[in-house]
């Protein structure tokens, strides 16, 4: 039995290991990209009219906004309408948020549905 938690904890130790590694690989490849400079910090929203989570995404990041309505961009970008800006950042799952500073770098990616109160934690890291 003790062989079995240990595996498993072995497993998810080494899954988080390569999940947070491939994380900070995929922020390093973007940040080598050639993108506009904004003058305030930008969030980057990929979606679809056919992903089932983006309309709770969308409801996350216009609270977020209200928090700082001149401070904060969000810039949405549709798939299907934009499928190559979409294979420029990596993208591989929706909802994809992608959180550039003021100089133009990318600081944070998150893959799927995040919450508002990450999604502040990590616009006030910039502060």
């Amino acid at each position: 039995m003790i062989e079995r938690v240990l595996i498993t904890t072995l497993l998810i130790m080494l899954g988080t290991s390569a999940y947070a590694t491939f994380k900070r690989r995929h922020v390093r490849v973007l940040g080598d990209l050639e993108t506009a400079v904004p003058t305030t910090p930008t969030i980057l929203y990929f979606a679809s009219d056919s992903c089932a989570a983006c309309p709770s995404q969308a409801r996350y990041l216009e609270q977020l906004l209200t928090q700082w309505p001149d401070g904060l961009a969000i810039q949405k970008i549709d798939t299907e309408v934009e499928p190559e800006t979409a294979v420029k950042y990596g993208v591989f799952t929706l909802p994809t948020t992608i959180l550039i500073d003021q100089q133009g770098d990318v600081r944070e990616i998150n893959y799927g549905l995040t919450h508002t109160h990450k999604l502040t934690q990590q616009v006030a890291s910039l502060a």
